[in-house]
């Protein structure tokens, strides 16, 4: 990698420990030559103490809707939870660039038209994307660039 070049520091946001493990590993893997940094929380709370941490710099999230149920729908407390945190993020000027990648096991479109509406940046459903397409995916979005 060239000195220059800054890794991509990605947050995956998700209760579950193996969606944990597997996302970085995604990244560990698939990175080619350690373009990644990927750190990893278990909840929104745990989360926002490190993206609001200046000093770590996190340019990308992955989300999962759907963390605090084993319900086979997502309620509407964790679309209004997601909602929230997404839009304290794209409403602080500081942190409005970080890239926002909302992933779930449930692909109904009314969903991902409902949450593109507050600023998120995609909408990836679980399984349904190959280790290689996740990498080429974020690496799309950080060839755009943020106008705040």
């Amino acid at each position: 990698m060239d000195e220059q070049k800054k890794k991509i520091k990605i947050l995956i946001i998700d209760s579950n420990e193996m969606m944990r493990i597997y996302f970085r590993d995604i990244f560990w893997i698939h990175g080619r030559g350690n373009e990644y940094e990927v750190l990893t929380a278990a909840s929104i709370p745990e989360a926002e103490k490190i993206v609001f941490d200046k000093s770590i710099g996190i340019d990308t999230i992955f989300l999962d809707i759907m963390m605090s149920s084993k319900k086979s729908h997502i309620s509407a407390f964790e679309v209004a939870r997601c909602v929230e945190f997404v839009t304290k993020i794209k409403s602080n000027k500081e942190f409005s660039c970080v890239k926002i990648i909302l992933y779930s096991a449930y692909s109904e479109e009314t969903l991902k038209e409902n949450l593109s509406k507050i600023g998120i940046d995609g909408f990836l459903v679980k399984g349904e994307s190959t280790p290689k397409e996740i990498i080429a995916y974020v690496d799309q979005i950080h060839g755009t660039r943020c106008n705040n």
